[in-house]
């Protein structure tokens, strides 16, 4: 995992209820600012809720996570996947909470959809062993560095990831339980052809 270099000065004050020092408050924007800095290619912008969106290249995640978690967010919320899949890309949504701040920052990167891999931020954050897990699961997307990409949800699953867009279910449950489905719009059964509608 490459590290960004520590040139940001964080002051720190004493927890009232931990009596640990930890980072001063800082804004979602003074941070994105100081990622910015450090990571080539990274934008970002400010929502009108006073949440920042930081855009990233997938190459950077791992020190991108480890300077906001330097910084005061340490709560990791979750990870999301899109599927974008009129551009053959996965965007990979991190949301991280700093508790001193009061404030959220969604850290962005797209993939590619082909053979989709980023790298994992275990390291940086144990809680997301879960969420790549799931998303493992029901994207396809590989973590390396996550030594717990085990089955999660879908027990005996034989099919293509099952949240991708271009996953056809009816497909796939003609095929694996040799149902036709009749009715695959769930239409009520006078609207459909075989209602006489």
């Amino acid at each position: 995992m490459q590290m960004v270099e520590d040139s940001y000065d964080l002051t720190k004050r004493k927890d009232e209820r931990s009596g640990e020092y930890v980072p001063e408050d800082i804004p979602a924007e003074r941070a994105a600012d100081e990622v910015l800095k450090k990571v080539p290619g990274a934008e970002s912008r400010k929502r009108k809720d006073g949440r920042v969106e930081l855009n990233v290249p997938s190459t950077s995640i791992g020190s991108v996570m480890s300077e906001f978690k330097r910084m005061g967010y340490d709560h990791f919320v979750a990870l999301t996947c899109i599927d974008l899949i009129k551009e053959d890309m996965f965007e990979m949504v991190y949301h991280l909470w700093s508790y001193g701040a009061r404030t959220h920052v969604y850290v962005k990167t797209n993939i590619p959809r082909e053979d989709p891999s980023i790298e994992s931020v275990v390291e940086v954050f144990r809680t997301a062993v879960t969420y790549e897990r799931e998303i493992k699961e029901m994207f396809g997307v590989d973590f390396p560095g996550n030594q717990r990409l085990t089955q999660f949800i879908l027990e005996d699953w034989e099919g293509p990831p099952p949240m991708r867009k271009d996953f056809d279910s009816i497909r796939y449950v003609q095929d694996k339980f040799d149902i036709k489905v009749r009715n695959p719009k769930g239409l009520p059964p006078k609207w459909t052809k075989e209602g006489g509608k």
